[in-house]
């Protein structure tokens, strides 16, 4: 309804192919031969005796400037003038002059107007133009020992029109300025350009060129003749049908499609994360499936296996260990450095002993965990006064009273392996439950699901 338009639903979204993204102006110069094609030719086309001038009858110079308007990538406008010497023989005949010209020509973008099959960045266009324009010439004819015989217009310089045909190579050096080679063909609207008439033709000139052009604009834009619309047309439709049967697909089957999936060789089973990567929890470069401990701390060096590198075996990783080289079995605090035990009367105050971590509703140790219970075991062994106090901890999953009794179960189960696994007294264990309670981690059940250890 037109009561509930807003001012988004009027907007005008511009494509990457609308005209203000390309350069449509340009000025350009180029120099080069122009030869006579009438009754009286230039070299291979025109005929000579020994007697007349050497210099006659060859390729004569010329010169031009063009300023040209694109509408599109395919039709421009170009405006050109240019001055250009001429002479010519015909047997026993020949002449001398030049004429000064200005046309206005449609040009057509003949790269644009075929399908290559692919996109790419172009930097080269090839172009063909028509026009009309008008020319002031001058010819004076002379027989072949020099005597005058005619003039083109009488003592006067002669005006006609003028049909040029031009075809042209562009090739671009960058964003401001092209190479320009050219080849201009240009019928005159009289048969006595050459200040002789035979038959009743018009006389014409060709002209072979060589300049450069001049893109007026922003750097940042390009001339608009080597943007081909079609192409880019062509390829973004490519580009939807590829990512169309990439979107559908899924090679891997992780239940992400190939378009998104980052990771498209996942094994079967593996569990992914949006992006089709396998997860990887504790974030150390190691995906879950190949971990052997996903429950390292974070910015933990780990080895091959995803397990954390703790050189003395204090429980706590090199990347966090102050004091790496601790005699084994030494009890250390969260930063490895070694405390007072109780051997010594210090009653391992602030000791750091590390946390085993459980799967979901599972109060099973698995092997990713028994590094942490060697840890464990090695500093009792070597304290034998120290006794210590198991916690269970569980996430906010399921009923408070299940989550208290399954705390006590994983904290009994670290008990168990401690003592049949290890040798540990049952007597220097305690275990006990906060289930669901003071969380370590929010956000994060795999951290809060653990048993702590602490010196009693």
């Amino acid at each position: 309804m037109a009561g509930g338009m807003n001012a988004q639903d009027n907007e005008v979204r511009l494509s990457e192919a609308h005209r203000s993204n390309f350069k449509h102006w340009s000025l350009g110069l180029n120099v080069g031969a122009t030869a006579s094609l009438g009754d009286a030719a230039s070299y291979f086309f025109g005929e000579k005796t020994d007697a007349m001038p050497s210099g006659v009858g060859g390729f004569e110079i010329g010169l031009r400037g063009n300023l040209n308007y694109w509408f599109s990538p395919t039709i421009g406008l170009t405006g050109s003038a240019g001055y250009h010497s001429t002479s010519g023989t015909d047997v026993n005949y020949y002449f001398e002059g030049n004429y000064i010209d200005a046309d206005l020509s449609l040009n057509f973008n003949l790269s644009n107007m075929f399908l290559y099959g692919k996109d790419y960045d172009r930097k080269h266009a090839l172009l063909f133009s028509i026009g009309l324009g008008a020319t002031s010439l001058e010819a004076d004819g002379y027989d072949e020992a020099g005597n005058f015989v005619a003039s083109a217009g009488g003592p006067d310089r002669a005006f006609t029109t003028t049909i040029p045909l031009q075809l042209t190579y562009k090739r671009q050096l960058n964003q401001t300025w092209d190479l320009d080679i050219l080849y201009k063909h240009t019928f005159a609207g009289i048969d006595g350009a050459d200040a002789r008439s035979i038959a009743p033709t018009a006389d014409f000139f060709g002209y072979f060129g060589v300049g450069a052009a001049y893109n007026f604009g922003s750097d940042d834009k390009e001339s608009i003749v080597y943007y081909s619309p079609f192409e880019g047309v062509f390829a973004d439709m490519t580009e939807i049908k590829q990512n169309y049967e990439k979107l559908v697909n899924d090679d891997d089957g992780d239940g992400v499609s190939n378009l998104f999936d980052e990771d498209n060789s996942t094994p079967a089973d593996v569990n992914v994360g949006p992006n089709g990567a396998p997860l990887d929890v504790d974030g150390d470069g190691i995906p879950d499936y190949l971990d052997a401990d996903p429950f390292t701390p974070k910015g933990a060096k780990v080895d091959s296996e995803g397990r954390m590198v703790d050189s003395d075996g204090d429980g706590v990783g090199d990347h966090m260990d102050q004091e790496p080289n601790t005699p084994k079995g030494a009890l250390v605090n969260f930063k490895g450095i070694s405390v007072a035990s109780a051997a010594s009367g210090g009653g391992g105050v602030g000791a750091y002993l590390p946390s085993v971590f459980f799967n979901f509703n599972s109060a099973t140790v698995t092997d990713a965990n028994y590094m942490r219970l060697a840890a464990i075991a090695s500093t009792l062994k070597s304290n034998p006064n120290v006794k210590i106090v198991l916690t269970g901890y569980t996430d906010a999953s399921g009923p408070e009273d299940y989550n208290k009794t399954l705390g006590q179960r994983r904290a009994d189960e670290v008990k168990q392996e401690l003592v049949q696994v290890f040798g540990i007294d049952a007597a220097r264990i305690e275990t006990s439950s906060k289930g669901e309670g003071d969380p370590l981690a929010k956000g994060h059940n795999n951290i809060n699901r653990r048993v702590d250890v602490a010196v009693k």
